[in-house]
């Protein structure tokens, strides 16, 4: 793999994969950042993504297929939503107005790039944002989307991080979207009013 040599350990991307697949989340391997700075995994990448077109029909979900995989090319783990798992994205903005002993216990991973932004990890649920968070510009990334599991790179040097791992006991079991973004509104309009725009990226 010459020129190829990753910014994130491969090891710690195959245990990644493992990880997801045993938790019983569906995952596909993504294009991977060289020492080069450049995209790596499909012909001419120029950004992180799933190195197949049919991603969406043709999830990992078992560990042993996984641990294959991944030991051909450093890549990039996705998480495809929609399957079992959602994720709702915060602005860091909307995230640090939420008391912290009272965050929702679900698995959060932080974005590496900015404008910074938190990946909260649910049961996948009704598929439906609320207004309230949607104006916030909370997303909500379900069937049909997916979003790069810790330790992937998306950009150079640049990891996602977990702050609540998903092994973790309080966070080993997840609520559902909904459950959890009623927790969010609760919390949001105790410390606030839940509305105006999210100035993060400005």
């Amino acid at each position: 793999m010459s020129g190829t040599a990753m910014t994130v350990g491969w090891v710690d991307l195959r245990d990644a994969a493992l990880g997801a697949t045993r938790r019983g989340w569906s995952v596909v391997p993504g294009t991977f950042l060289g020492s080069d700075r450049r995209w790596h995994g499909r012909d001419e990448p120029d950004r992180l993504g799933p190195i197949w077109d049919s991603w969406r029909d043709t999830p990992i979900t078992d560990p042993a297929h996984a641990q294959e995989i991944w030991s051909r090319q450093p890549y990039g783990v996705l998480l495809v939503c929609g399957r079992g798992v959602d994720v709702l994205e915060l602005p860091h903005r909307v995230f640090g107005l939420l008391p912290a002993p009272e965050v929702p216990q679900v698995p959060v991973a932080a974005t590496a790039a900015p404008p910074r932004r938190w990946l909260l990890f649910t049961a996948t649920g009704s598929g439906a944002l609320s207004g309230e968070l949607a104006r916030v510009r909370v997303r909500l990334h379900t069937a049909g989307s997916w979003v790069a599991l810790p330790p992937t790179a998306v950009e150079f040097l640049s990891p996602q991080r977990w702050l609540e791992p998903p092994q973790n006991p309080s966070t080993r079991r997840l609520r559902t979207t909904d459950e959890v973004q009623h927790g969010l509104l609760t919390l949001l309009l105790r410390s606030r009013p839940c509305g105006g725009a999210d100035d993060d990226e400005k």
